[in-house]
């Protein structure tokens, strides 16, 4: 019979949400209900009309294969099948029905059909998402794992195989507790998970396979039922290593001012007493009782002012000039010097453009360049390498201001010359790196620990860069990145004619330091006027003939920087000497004429006034 024959059986027919239909095995309907006419979009009437096999299976050649393979069964069980609707577009539909034997002989076939095209767009949807989310947590890197309420891995995804070297499935279906038996990280993972199967979330860090990870545990739940954990980890170990450079760097930035502090006071006492030491030597002829004396005290004076001098170099605060040096030039005349003491089996390559130029203090410059030449050679030397090799290479370049992993002083965005000297001896263990550039760290049985956090200093005081790559058994290269020059080189200025009287203006805020100099300006035949500040130098300036100013850097109110410029807009032709032992205001370079470092010999500052101030 085509239609139930019980009246309230038909109506819940009738009335169900479900699509119910019986046809033929030919395709022909003998019934369709009201709900299976709407979701095709037809009538029932048109429905009725249509041939399932050809007009609304989307695929006509998916039905036979269904009859078929359920036949033996003759039932069907949640098929998914495509149909047609009236206006052309798909649906994905399940089919659940029966097969059944009409009292005519005919074979009918009774089926149910329930719309789930929203529910697989969804699930293709979460698909696609769940393989996104694969990728990104595979490029960051990181992963991530599920755990049941057992604390078994029962999922695993992202980049498990490159952050730690396993397939993705190793573990799964494999208990916390076993995997940390077998294979133990710094922290036991499973207080973590139990607290999450409680409703925690918690991060913690670990070191595991040689890296570390911060990890994070979190419920997971279905249903608002927690049925177990899910984790996240990401490889950190770059970053933290980062971290702890930055730590060291604050900490040498720290022992810096406090060494800087010390030795700008120092110095200037050492102004005052190798000055006078040197006045006192010109009134005393040779051999005149209590000379002895006063060389003596002139000499300590200069040991000492030795020792501040490595106090401002480590802490970037010594005095930095700005002549216009090629690098190609400075490195050969140092591989001369160093090549007595540089054993045949080492060979030296260079590729250092000579049109390279860069601005640095030419002695400060040497010194940076011998200690990583000289570093380089005595850790081949200690690694006993019977073939090794430094390579010196510089190139100009563009940099982008970014902070990479590598970095020990990190330089702003702009143009440097990068230079690197690198070694293929044994290289340095992490623990070494870290406090290579400390003062008085070395691995050397008679270093002292001084050259390497020199190096650091002058680059810091010349606002550059300094990177070092190196590893155990991989050699060591350090990067320096200078700042490039951005004018053509050139000579000293050349002075003017000269009136036949010349006066010197020294201006300095310590009234014992502005003292002795001016008592040794005009010892050596200049006259002298004496500023405490920048403010009163200025309007000594404008009310007096001056040829030529020596002014210190460190000042209060008014420095050493703003004096020079309010001095070139006044007088552009005017000689100018900085003297200054520490740039405690952080200026930087000053470009002046002549530079003195605090303390020096009176036989210095007559060769730079003579320079200057030609008679």
């Amino acid at each position: 019979m085509p239609l139930p024959s019980d009246p309230e059986l038909y109506l819940l027919v009738e009335r169900s949400p479900v699509g119910m239909y019986r046809s033929s095995r030919a395709g022909v309907f003998t019934y369709v209900n009201a709900s299976l006419a709407k979701m095709l979009g037809y009538t029932v009437e048109e429905l009725m009309a249509k041939n399932l096999n050809h007009e609304v299976y989307a695929n006509p050649e998916d039905r036979e294969p269904i009859i078929e393979r359920f036949l033996p069964a003759r039932a069907v069980d949640g098929a998914e099948v495509e149909f047609r609707k009236k206006d052309g577009t798909t649906i994905t539909i399940q089919l659940w029905g029966h097969a059944l034997e009409l009292a005519d002989g005919t074979e009918s076939f009774d089926a149910s059909i329930l719309d789930i095209s929203e529910v697989k767009r969804q699930r293709l949807e979460l698909e696609r998402t769940a393989k996104i989310l694969d990728l990104v947590v595979m490029q960051m890197p990181a992963m991530y794992w599920v755990v049941d309420r057992e604390l078994r891995i029962i999922r695993t995804g992202g980049a498990v195989e490159e952050l730690l070297g396993y397939a993705p499935d190793k573990f799964r279906n494999v208990r916390l507790a076993a995997i940390h038996r077998f294979e133990p990280g710094s922290v036991d993972p499973v207080p973590y998970h139990e607290r999450a199967l409680r409703g925690a979330v918690l991060g913690y860090d670990t070191t595991y396979r040689g890296k570390q990870l911060a990890v994070t545990v979190a419920p997971y739940r279905h249903d608002d039922q927690i049925v177990g954990a899910i984790g996240t980890t990401l490889d950190v170990t770059a970053s933290r290593a980062l971290e702890r450079r930055l730590v060291d760097a604050q900490r040498a930035e720290s022992l810096g001012v406090l060494a800087g502090g010390l030795a700008h006071d120092f110095n200037n006492l050492l102004v005052a007493v190798i000055g006078n030491a040197d006045l006192a030597l010109r009134d005393l002829p040779r051999g005149m009782p209590g000379r002895a004396a006063v060389e003596n005290t002139r000499d300590a004076g200069l040991r000492a002012a030795e020792l501040t001098h490595q106090l401002l170099t480590f802490s970037g605060r010594a005095g930095a000039g700005s002549t216009r040096l090629a690098p190609a030039t400075v490195i050969e005349e140092l591989l001369r010097i160093v090549a007595a003491s540089m054993p045949p089996e080492i060979s030296v390559v260079t590729s250092v453009p000579a049109e390279l130029s860069l601005r640095a203090d030419p002695g400060q410059l040497r010194q940076v360049l011998l200690n990583l030449i000289t570093n380089a050679r005595d850790a081949l030397v200690a690694s006993g390498h019977p073939r090794g090799e430094i390579a010196i290479r510089a190139e100009l370049i563009e940099h982008d201001g970014l902070p990479t992993g590598d970095d020990v002083l990190h330089a702003p965005a702009g143009g440097y010359v990068r230079i690197e000297v690198r070694d293929d001896g044994s290289g340095m263990d992490d623990e070494t790196r870290r406090h290579v550039f400390e003062p008085f760290f070395t691995t050397k049985a008679h270093g002292h620990g001084i050259g390497l956090a020199a190096v650091l200093g002058i680059v810091r005081a010349h606002e550059g860069g300094l990177r070092l790559r190196t590893g155990a058994g991989a050699g060591a290269a350090f990067e320096v990145l200078w700042p490039a020059a951005s004018t053509q080189l050139g000579h000293a200025p050349t002075p003017g004619p000269s009136p036949s009287t010349r006066v010197v203006l020294v201006i300095d805020d310590e009234e014992l330091v502005r003292d002795v100099i001016a008592r040794m300006v005009e010892d050596l035949g200049y006259g002298t006027l004496t500023a405490s500040d920048g403010a009163t130098g200025l309007a000594i300036l404008e009310a007096n003939p001056i040829d030529a100013v020596l002014v210190d850097l460190t000042m209060p109110r008014m420095n050493g920087r703003q004096v020079i410029e309010q001095l070139r807009a006044r007088r552009p032709d005017l000689p100018i000497i900085v003297c200054s032992g520490f740039d405690r205001d952080g200026q930087g370079r000053v470009h002046a004429d002549a530079y003195l470092p605090k303390p020096f010999r009176i036989d210095v500052l007559d060769r730079t006034l003579a320079k200057l101030l030609p008679r």
